[in-house]
């Protein structure tokens, strides 16, 4: 199998930045950037070593490259003491910040990363969160209500008291947390798993018939309000 040059010298020269969240889709970027930029001049009527060289030599210095990127996340999260409302932070890399009531309404925040952030108390109303990472971020008393929230995940998130009202979790999973004092009212829970979860004193009123509460242990409030919005709880445990 021929090699590809343009990603083996990419490779390399990336080599040393592996570990820092962005340098994955800027390798991706810069190698197609390349490959175009190859393509051009072979087609001006260089030959294939000439045109790899002056491709390769357009590249720069790849270290200059990451630390621009690297300092604009610092200055980031330096300034995360500001509101956000309205803001564009797709796929930030906003993991391990201290962000207690701020406020992050109306915006689009795709694919970012909040993992083990501590966002308590933290507004993010009628915001885009879809495939948005908050594993391990504490969360209690935040408002995100409104909002977009298909493919996030919250592995070991604390999601005590936190406001769901009217947002989208369609396919989100809640296994194994504890929820106390959440507010899922009016939410889409259509496939969404609270799989051998603790439910205390939880609002569930919404269509809950496609919703999985399998091995979910919960009060007998929260059991009566299942009930009532004809959730199967044929397998859960009320205490």
């Amino acid at each position: 199998m021929k090699t590809d040059p343009l990603k083996e010298h990419i490779n390399r020269a990336f080599a040393p930045y592996e570990a820092l969240k962005p340098v994955g889709e800027l390798k991706e970027e810069l190698y197609h950037d390349l490959q175009e930029r190859f393509q051009d001049l072979r087609n001006q009527g260089y030959d294939e070593e000439t045109a790899l060289k002056m491709t390769l030599d357009s590249m720069g210095e790849i270290s200059e490259i990451v630390s621009a990127i690297t300092e604009k996340g610092k200055e980031l999260q330096q300034n995360i003491h500001a509101d956000f409302r309205a803001s564009n932070m797709q796929d930030s890399d906003l993991s391990s910040i201290v962000a207690e009531g701020r406020n992050f309404d109306y915006s689009n925040l795709r694919k970012s990363d909040f993992s083990s952030s501590d966002l308590r108390n933290g507004s993010f109303r009628y915001c885009n969160l879809a495939d948005v990472n908050f594993n391990k971020a504490n969360l209690t008393g935040a408002k995100i209500k409104k909002s977009e929230l298909k493919g996030a995940t919250f592995d070991g998130a604390v999601l005590d008291n936190v406001d769901f009202r009217m947002s989208n979790l369609q396919s989100v999973s809640f296994d194994n947390l504890t929820l106390n004092g959440v507010n899922f009212d009016y939410s889409g829970l259509r496939n969404t798993s609270f799989r051998n979860a603790t439910l205390i004193n939880v609002s569930l009123r919404t269509d809950l018939k496609k919703t999985v509460f399998e091995g979910a242990t919960m009060d007998k409030l929260t059991y009566a309000v299942l009930k009532a919005y004809k959730a199967d709880v044929s397998k859960v445990i009320v205490r």
